[in-house]
């Protein structure tokens, strides 16, 4: 009696749980799924990390001689291992760092070394942090990497050539922005933007503030505005936005001014990255208003200033 009377309430909780929740799903076909998503997205990661670093290396090797400080280089894109990464590649351990990304006809790919290289060492030393490692230019540089379980070395010599670390991290925010030494796109940017050309003329506007020296402009700005807000009580936040913002849409001008100057130079066509800030303003609503606190100016006036430098450009007028 009491098994019959189990087994039918097992049968009436199966019956009203799949009638409100749907059918039951199998946890083995749930993780393998999972797992497909999660490798799928660590994927699209690197494509997105390599992308934009290789446009970011085009233009910044014709970049004017002396806007940014050259390093030594082999056109390699190094990240630190992960569970992520390592199961991406195969790898039998999570430890080091991984080669994910090398430009086509130089220094690393012409040596030999892909992606998925795991690197062990660098000049007879272990790799524990990439920003110990220096580079010399024009002095043989040996790397030990290990690809397939199996030891490989390689005898290249860096080169020196203007240097800044892009850096891509996993965002839906549409937004790119540029500190000391480096530029961060979100990969929600990088979808956003169509082609490498939209993607070079928003990787030439951050290493324009780089060059401009915008960053410390704007630390200096910012510590003015604090002083002014402990004067003003109260009002503080209005006073810093009206003080910073003018201050900073004329640094967004200069920036997109010598950014697309950069990008065509580089060769990429800025007429069709013009098309960026079309969809800025057709997509986010807000970058099309002229207020005040806004540190950015307004997408249509963006548009016409980039029409007006590529059709001087085109021209071929200096």
């Amino acid at each position: 009696m009491i098994r019959k009377l189990t087994i039918l309430v097992f049968i009436v909780l199966f019956v009203f749980g799949c009638a409100g929740t749907g059918p039951l799903i199998s946890l083995d076909e749930l993780k393998k799924l999972e797992d497909e998503i999660e490798l799928e997205a660590t994927r699209l990661y690197i494509d997105d990390w390599v992308r934009t670093w290789k446009v970011g290396f085009n233009i910044l090797k014709d970049m004017p001689d002396g806007t940014i400080k050259n390093s030594s280089v082999i056109g390699a894109l190094v990240i630190k291992n992960s569970e992520d990464i390592s199961k991406y590649y195969n790898l039998e351990t999570e430890e080091g760092y991984v080669v994910i990304g090398v430009i086509d006809n130089f220094i690393a790919g012409l040596s030999g070394i892909k992606s998925g290289d795991l690197i062990n060492e660098i000049d007879e030393k272990k790799v524990k942090d990439l920003d110990h490692v220096k580079f010399v230019s024009d002095k043989y540089t040996e790397i030990v990497i290990e690809r397939n379980g199996v030891k490989q070395i390689f005898k290249i010599i860096p080169e020196a050539r203007p240097y800044v670390k892009i850096h891509v991290e996993e965002s839906g925010d549409i937004n790119a922005y540029a500190k000391p030494g480096r530029v961060v796109f979100t990969t929600g940017m990088v979808h956003f933007v169509k082609n490498d050309d939209e993607l070079a003329v928003v990787m030439g506007h951050e290493l324009a503030h780089i060059t401009s020296n915008h960053i410390s402009k704007s630390v200096g700005i910012g510590a003015l505005c604090g002083i002014a807000g402990l004067i003003t009580g109260p009002f503080s936040p209005l006073t810093f936005k009206s003080l910073y913002a003018p201050y900073g849409r004329n640094n967004e001008r200069e920036a997109d001014y010598l950014g697309l100057l950069y990008a065509q130079k580089a060769g990429y066509d800025i007429e069709k990255g013009i098309e960026l800030w079309k969809r800025f303003a057709l997509d986010l609503p807000e970058t099309r208003k002229k207020g005040f606190l806004r540190s950015h100016h307004p997408s249509p006036e963006r548009i016409l200033r980039a029409k007006t430098v590529s059709e001087i450009l085109k021209s071929g007028k200096n």
